[in-house]
């Protein structure tokens, strides 16, 4: 789309790569950049797009009321009080390191702070004159070598959910009401009563909230277009989220009748939606679906033709494909 219009405004909103009822969270980069799709999806601006994929539809988002006032901004000569940046990474996701490498971690080391949010390309070093924000450059995450300068930060969230003590105790209250009282081992309750992250922890994501929402809930009034197998994608991510939810909850049956009942997981439509919620998500908004056939009811033709696949030239040995694609350009 850029490569048409460079100056339009894209924002992507990656699905988790992870599956569902896994026991491993998704990756920072992947969390980050949604919730700062999410974020800036807050503000409106007439005239953007935003791509996802089937899997990133299916799934609820936390509500739009999570994400307000949760950027962090500062300029150069600004005041940045230490303890206040430091209390607000760690309450949204993001790692204490030695050295910082990966998006999503920081190190405080007197006055200096680096950090990887995933709005930067790359790691920031903040150098602080007590608390004025004196420079802001970036740097390389192998050499730890500065390089450009900076005029200022806006840190995002690294995580969709919040370990603060209203939501440790929407997600304790939760879990109990869905699973009993909890008598015995289990992880997961215990890392988060006592604040503290649990691998796999967001496919409980909807306990830590007072409710979810939906993409388009972020997007009002938004055209919905869909590829031409959206309904086979849909159909088959349907099926997989049943199936591991099956599995999972054989398995739990399982540890139950051993004595030690360690994953429980979450009823899919709490996370997920289904064909019937779906259906109703889009029957709100204006849709336009993609076919590469002709439109039964004499549809807009977008004019799209498939291209040469120069299956000629590669197969034949006396032709150089490079050639052939110069001289079809």
């Amino acid at each position: 789309m850029r490569f048409f219009d460079p100056d339009l405004e894209v924002q992507q909103f990656p699905a988790w790569d992870c599956l569902p009822y896994d026991r491993v969270s998704p990756h920072p980069d992947i969390v980050g950049q949604r919730v700062d799709t999410l974020i800036q999806l807050l503000t409106d601006r007439p005239g953007r797009v935003v791509v996802t994929t089937v899997n990133g539809l299916l799934q609820r988002v936390p509500p739009r009321a999570a994400f307000a006032d949760t950027a962090f901004t500062a300029q150069i000569g600004s005041r940045v009080d230490v303890d206040a940046l430091q209390a607000f990474l760690v309450r949204n996701g993001y790692a204490k390191a030695q050295t910082v490498r990966e998006t999503g971690e920081y190190a405080v080391r007197g006055g200096i702070v680096d950090l990887f949010p995933p709005t930067s390309d790359l790691p920031l070093r903040l150098d602080l004159f007590g608390d004025e924000l004196e420079a802001v450059r970036a740097f390389d995450p192998i050499t730890q070598r500065t390089s450009e300068p900076r005029s200022s930060i806006r840190l995002t969230p690294m995580a969709e959910l919040q370990l603060d003590p209203d939501s440790i105790a929407r997600f304790r209250s939760g879990y109990r009401e869905l699973f009993g009282a909890v008598a015995g081992d289990d992880p997961l309750y215990e890392s988060i009563s006592a604040g503290r992250r649990h691998p796999g922890m967001e496919h409980w994501l909807p306990l830590f909230h007072d409710t979810m929402e939906t993409l388009l809930d972020y997007t009002p009034g938004a055209v919905v277009t869909l590829d031409p197998q959206m309904a086979e994608a849909a159909t088959a991510r349907f099926s997989q989220i049943a199936d591991f939810h099956d599995a999972r909850q054989t398995m739990r049956r399982a540890e139950k009748r051993g004595g030690s009942e360690i994953y429980k997981p979450l009823p899919a439509d709490r996370l997920y939606l289904d064909q019937a919620a779906l259906d109703e998500l889009l029957d709100r908004q204006a849709v336009a679906r993609f076919s590469p056939f002709g439109a039964a009811g004499g549809g807009p033709d977008a004019g799209g033709r498939r291209g040469r696949d120069f299956v000629d030239a590669r197969s034949n040995p006396d032709i150089n494909v490079f050639d052939s694609v110069l001289g079809h350009i």
